[in-house]
Order: C-alpha cells, then sequence, then structure tokens
C-alpha cells in the first residue's frame, strides 16, 4: 500500500484554527493519502535552542522546520509548511517534483510579480529526509553555537546543504493568478485573521467556510482562537454568518479592529505569542 504523503507543519498553540484551514485545504485536494501534522503537537514541550541569544528562533515555530526529517525517521519525502497558508491544487504534484543532481531541498527561489523571495526560502520546502541526517535539532543548535553559520542564514538556507529549486506557485506570496498552487498570507499585519482587506482574503475564508462544513475544520477551533484573541474582533461576525468579504463588517467594530492591531504592531504581534513576528 502506497504511504501517505507526509507534511509537516510549523504551528503552535495560537496557530490551532489556521493549522486547520490548511490541512482541510490540503486533504480536499489530494488525490492520494495525506498524512498532515502540527509540528507543534509532536515535539512538546519543546525543541533545543542555542545558547547564544543572537541564534535562538525568533518566534516559538522558527525551528521547528529543521527538526521534519527526524520526525519521519529520516526516510523518504516530506513536506514542510508554515501555517498560514491554504494549498489550491493536488499536494502530490509537490510532492512528486523531481529532485536533480542529488538535492536534498527544494525551495522556492524564483522571484514573483513583487519581487519577493528572501527570508520565505523555507517556509515551503520538499525535503528528502534520507539526506538530510545532519538536520537534527540539536545538531543544528550546536553548529550555531559554535558559528558555523548564524541564525539568519540557516533560515534563508544559505547553508552547505544540497538545494534545488521548485516553482514559485507553490509558495505564492501574498499573490493569487490561475497557477497559483499555495498562497501564503506572509504580511502579519495584513493577514485575513487578524486584519481586514486582504486582497485574497477570501480564498482563506472559502476554505474556513467549506472546513467547517465538511467537519475538517471544528468550530471550538474558532471560539478559542476568538475567545482568547488570536484573532481580529470582527473575526467572529464574519465566522457567524459565514461572510468572506471583511469589507462588510459593520462599522462600529472597526475600530475594535484598529486598536486590536495597533496593540499587535506595538507588541511585535507578542499577544499572539510572538508567533506572528517575521520567521
Amino acid at each position: 500500500m502506497t504511504e501517505p504523503i507526509r507534511v509537516f507543519v510549523g504551528a503552535v498553540h495560537t496557530h490551532r484554527l489556521m493549522f486547520e484551514v490548511l490541512r482541510w485545504s490540503i486533504k480536499r485536494h489530494a488525490s492520494r493519502p495525506v498524512e498532515v501534522r502540527s509540528i507543534g503537537e509532536l515535539t512538546a514541550p519543546g525543541l533545543p535552542v542555542p545558547k547564544k541569544p543572537e541564534n535562538r528562533p525568533v518566534t516559538p515555530f522558527s525551528f521547528q522546520r529543521f527538526a521534519v526529517p527526524m520526525l519521519a525517521g529520516w526516510r523518504g519525502r516530506a513536506i514542510y509548511c508554515d501555517s498560514d497558508q491554504v494549498v489550491l491544487r493536488d499536494i502530490a504534484l509537490l510532492n512528486d517534483l523531481p529532485m536533480h543532481f542529488g538535492a536534498r531541498i527544494l525551495r522556492r527561489t524564483e522571484k514573483g510579480p513583487d519581487g519577493r523571495t528572501g527570508g520565505h526560502a523555507s517556509s515551503v520546502m520538499l525535503l528528502n529526509c534520507e539526506k538530510l541526517q545532519a538536520w537534527e535539532p540539536q545538531r543544528i543548535a550546536d553548529e550555531l553555537d559554535a558559528g558555523r553559520y548564524d541564525y539568519r542564514a540557516l533560515m534563508k538556507l544559505k547553508t552547505v546543504w544540497l538545494k534545488g529549486s521548485m516553482p514559485r506557485h507553490w509558495n505564492a506570496l501574498d499573490h493569487h493568478e490561475p497557477a497559483t498552487c499555495l498562497l501564503h498570507y506572509t504580511r502579519r499585519s495584513t493577514q485575513p485573521w487578524i486584519a481586514r482587506g486582504h486582497q485574497h482574503e477570501g480564498i482563506w475564508f472559502e476554505a474556513l467556510f467549506s472546513g467547517l462544513d465538511a467537519g475538517e475544520v471544528s468550530p471550538d477551533a474558532v471560539e478559542y482562537a476568538i475567545a482568547n484573541r488570536f484573532v481580529r474582533p470582527s473575526f467572529g461576525w464574519q465566522a457567524e454568518r459565514r461572510e468572506p468579504d471583511s469589507s462588510k463588517v459593520p462599522a462600529e467594530l472597526h475600530a475594535a479592529d484598529t486598536a486590536f492591531l495597533e496593540h499587535c504592531s506595538k507588541h511585535q504581534f507578542n499577544n499572539l505569542d510572538g508567533d506572528y513576528r517575521s520567521t
């Protein structure tokens, strides 16, 4: 029997709703069995971190991606995704991409219409786990402390590991066109659950609502996000009415949304455990 495609998502408890939406978006389009798991749940209570403050992870989930080969038993292929994404095509197409010339990692390198690549290189990756024995969390922490590379180089994958490129459509940064396979909501100040007005917010909300209808996104996850203020105040209004267009949010809720976003910005989104600072 064919082994399921394995997808590991960088997520902590504040990402529960986003994780469930992403998981549903993967499963709904998959042509083969797929297993989608939250790395935060698999690695609780946490992963090793470097001793040097300058090399410590910016967010609670930054280093989770480097645990994927270990979690996959250092065998076969696995996909890593951040939680602030939705998948719009069959994930098997990503899983089956050729890895030429001994590549161990595929990630986006091609610049899109907005000219962006940069720090998002490691936010979607296809990994050949058998060839990534060096991706062991304690070893990475030790190598950072030893100065073999720094945090910035690690997160941008500017290290000795052999890399290849995947099509930019598998990590479309706040951009959508007919060929888009995975939409990544990268800007913390405009993510649909944080702020109103993202030009592609309707795609995320459609995934949320269809997931609720299919029983793949739990109402508890929505209630948990709202009760703990992991989403903007007007999010509950949209969720209750199944309204994908935030421009229809009543004016009386705008001030609360603005105050929420200002507070998040001043505290680098620390009211969400820092999860929405740049990775």
